[in-house]
Protein backbone atom coordinates (compact mmCIF):
# COMPACT_ATOMS: atom_id res chain seq x y z
CA UNK A 1 0.00 0.00 0.00
CA UNK A 2 1.84 3.02 -1.11
CA UNK A 3 0.93 6.06 1.23
CA UNK A 4 -0.11 4.15 4.33
CA UNK A 5 2.78 4.56 6.64
CA UNK A 6 2.36 5.30 10.44
CA UNK A 7 2.77 8.58 11.40
CA UNK A 8 6.03 7.24 13.24
CA UNK A 9 8.00 7.02 10.27
CA UNK A 10 7.28 10.50 8.84
CA UNK A 11 8.44 11.93 11.89
CA UNK A 12 11.41 9.68 11.98
CA UNK A 13 12.02 10.74 8.43
CA UNK A 14 11.53 14.32 8.96
CA UNK A 15 13.80 14.66 11.90
CA UNK A 16 16.46 12.21 10.05
CA UNK A 17 16.59 14.99 7.20
CA UNK A 18 16.84 18.33 9.66
CA UNK A 19 19.58 16.60 11.28
CA UNK A 20 21.23 15.50 8.00
CA UNK A 21 21.05 19.37 6.77
CA UNK A 22 22.07 20.81 10.10
CA UNK A 23 25.19 18.36 10.57
CA UNK A 24 26.25 19.27 7.10
CA UNK A 25 25.47 22.87 7.29
CA UNK A 26 27.92 23.13 10.41
CA UNK A 27 30.43 20.71 9.06
CA UNK A 28 30.64 23.48 5.72
CA UNK A 29 30.42 26.67 8.08
CA UNK A 30 33.69 25.20 9.70
CA UNK A 31 35.56 23.87 7.44
CA UNK A 32 35.20 27.11 5.18
CA UNK A 33 35.48 29.28 8.25
CA UNK A 34 39.05 27.55 8.53
CA UNK A 35 39.92 27.76 4.29
CA UNK A 36 39.24 31.30 4.42
CA UNK A 37 41.32 31.99 7.56
CA UNK A 38 44.43 30.30 5.60
CA UNK A 39 43.35 31.77 2.59
CA UNK A 40 43.89 35.40 3.84
CA UNK A 41 47.19 34.00 5.55
CA UNK A 42 48.70 33.08 2.38
CA UNK A 43 47.54 36.34 0.60
CA UNK A 44 48.48 38.53 3.31
CA UNK A 45 52.35 36.42 3.77
CA UNK A 46 51.31 35.16 7.21
CA UNK A 47 52.16 31.63 6.62
CA UNK A 48 55.69 30.16 7.95
CA UNK A 49 57.40 27.36 6.16
CA UNK A 50 59.61 24.89 8.01
CA UNK A 51 61.97 22.61 6.15
CA UNK A 52 64.32 19.53 7.07
CA UNK A 53 64.19 15.91 7.39
CA UNK A 54 60.91 14.39 9.45
CA UNK A 55 61.01 12.95 12.57
CA UNK A 56 59.60 11.71 15.60
CA UNK A 57 57.30 9.95 13.20
CA UNK A 58 54.39 8.27 14.35
CA UNK A 59 51.66 7.23 12.06
CA UNK A 60 47.72 6.51 12.54
CA UNK A 61 47.34 2.92 12.60
CA UNK A 62 44.98 1.94 9.33
CA UNK A 63 42.15 0.90 11.46
CA UNK A 64 42.14 3.52 14.02
CA UNK A 65 41.03 7.37 15.12
CA UNK A 66 44.72 8.22 16.18
CA UNK A 67 46.38 11.57 15.10
CA UNK A 68 49.54 11.12 12.75
CA UNK A 69 52.40 12.70 14.01
CA UNK A 70 56.01 14.28 12.95
CA UNK A 71 58.30 16.57 13.35
CA UNK A 72 60.50 18.48 10.97
CA UNK A 73 63.15 21.16 13.07
CA UNK A 74 61.55 23.18 15.93
CA UNK A 75 57.53 22.90 14.74
CA UNK A 76 55.44 19.82 15.23
CA UNK A 77 52.06 18.98 13.07
CA UNK A 78 49.20 16.12 14.01
CA UNK A 79 46.78 15.36 11.48
CA UNK A 80 44.24 12.32 10.25
CA UNK A 81 42.22 11.69 7.70
CA UNK A 82 38.87 11.50 9.91
CA UNK A 83 39.26 15.06 11.11
CA UNK A 84 37.72 17.41 8.90
CA UNK A 85 40.24 20.16 7.93
CA UNK A 86 40.84 22.77 4.97
CA UNK A 87 44.66 21.49 5.43
CA UNK A 88 46.59 18.72 4.58
CA UNK A 89 45.67 14.84 6.50
CA UNK A 90 46.39 12.46 4.32
CA UNK A 91 48.09 9.93 6.84
CA UNK A 92 50.36 7.15 5.89
CA UNK A 93 48.42 4.11 6.50
CA UNK A 94 45.50 5.58 3.84
CA UNK A 95 48.44 6.50 1.39
CA UNK A 96 49.94 9.84 2.28
CA UNK A 97 53.62 10.79 1.33
CA UNK A 98 55.44 11.42 5.29
CA UNK A 99 57.54 8.60 6.34
CA UNK A 100 60.77 8.69 8.71
CA UNK A 101 63.70 10.77 7.76
CA UNK A 102 61.98 12.30 4.60
CA UNK A 103 63.12 15.81 3.32
CA UNK A 104 59.88 17.93 3.04
CA UNK A 105 59.43 21.30 2.94
CA UNK A 106 56.14 22.62 5.27
CA UNK A 107 53.84 25.70 4.84
CA UNK A 108 51.72 26.01 7.51
CA UNK A 109 49.85 28.22 8.78
CA UNK A 110 49.47 27.78 13.12
CA UNK A 111 48.90 24.04 13.20
CA UNK A 112 47.54 23.34 9.95
CA UNK A 113 49.66 22.35 6.82
CA UNK A 114 48.62 24.18 3.80
CA UNK A 115 51.29 23.01 1.29
CA UNK A 116 53.45 19.89 1.67
CA UNK A 117 57.16 19.29 -0.61
CA UNK A 118 58.62 16.23 -0.39
CA UNK A 119 61.99 16.89 -1.75
CA UNK A 120 62.99 14.53 -4.80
Amino acid sequence: MVGNHPKGSSTFAFFFAGFAVLWTSITFLDTYSEYSKISSAQEEGRVEVVEGTVRDFIPMPYAGHAMERFCIQFKCFEYSDYDVTSGFNNTSSHGGPIREGLPVRVTFVGGTIVKLEVKE
